[in-house]
């Protein structure tokens, strides 16, 4: 029943904003898409930005499945930043049509503040108290140092990582990245979870690694997506030659987390 509520929520919240778009209420122009990489604020490194797009790139062939990360340096007076973030992947419909599984990062400078929207299709294997985990656990401590392009290249490799499992494909992509874990917080480490995160967490997390025994470091999101250690001494090609044609038709109802940092 609970559950039933929340996607009531979701939706009025998705047909809320829709209305807003619609009738033009507010002047905030919204940017076009470049790629899966869209640094307005522009800090973003070179290196981290090819990394971040050959993921989202292999993600998209292998499980259709899209992911977007925009920068802001002010997402502006008339919205906030999750009603921005809401609006923006409306605008540019990340993820498939009918399939609706997309996700959009947005990072907005001025604010401080993160929000990372779901598609409706994702909502399942992304529910709101995991994203919060990802935000809480692979974003946010990497922020709060100024380190953007890791904090950025973690919280999408963490997604990644949930939709490639559910889709039954490996991720192997270009990259090489440090071979340590995300950086936690205290306060992320002591949070406890709420029953659907935990039930996530055995079906999703516990059960693919039971009965291996590792003593390395890593982190159970990530699993063994670390190749190898160096972080993007070399950067590389890749990306888009011929051009960004745009996202496929997605659609999302708010579902998603975010909160300041």
């Amino acid at each position: 029943m609970r559950y039933f509520h929340i996607r009531i929520q979701s939706l009025a919240t998705g047909i809320f904003f829709l209305l807003l778009t619609q009738f033009g209420f507010g002047q905030t122009q919204f940017p076009k898409p470049v790629g899966y990489v869209n640094d307005f604020a522009n800090v973003i490194s070179p290196a981290y930005k090819t990394a971040i797009e050959q993921l989202c790139l292999e993600v998209k062939q292998k499980t259709g499945a899209e992911i977007a990360v925009v920068t802001m340096d002010s997402v502006g007076p008339d919205y906030t930043p999750t009603e921005y973030a809401n609006l923006l992947f409306q605008k540019w419909k990340l993820g498939e049509k009918g399939k609706d599984n997309g996700v959009l990062l947005l990072d907005a400078l001025k604010e401080r503040r993160i929000w990372i929207e779901v598609g409706y299709g994702l909502e399942g294997i992304l529910p709101d108290g995991l994203v919060g985990e990802i935000r809480d656990r692979f974003i946010v401590p990497y922020l709060k140092q100024g380190r953007r392009g890791e904090a950025y290249l973690n919280g999408v490799r963490a997604i990644a990582g949930i939709i490639a499992k559910d889709a039954g494909v490996k991720i192997t992509g270009t990259l090489q990245v440090p071979a340590q874990g995300g950086v936690r917080s205290g306060r992320a480490r002591k949070r406890s979870g709420s029953l659907v995160w935990m039930l996530f967490w055995l079906i999703f997390l516990i059960f693919p690694f039971f009965g291996r025994k590792s003593k390395r470091r890593r982190s159970a999101f990530f699993g063994p997506w670390y190749w190898g250690g160096g972080g993007f001494g070399g950067g590389g090609g890749g990306g888009f030659g011929g051009g960004f044609g745009g996202f496929g038709g997605g659609a999302s109802g708010g579902g998603g987390a975010g909160g300041g940092y």
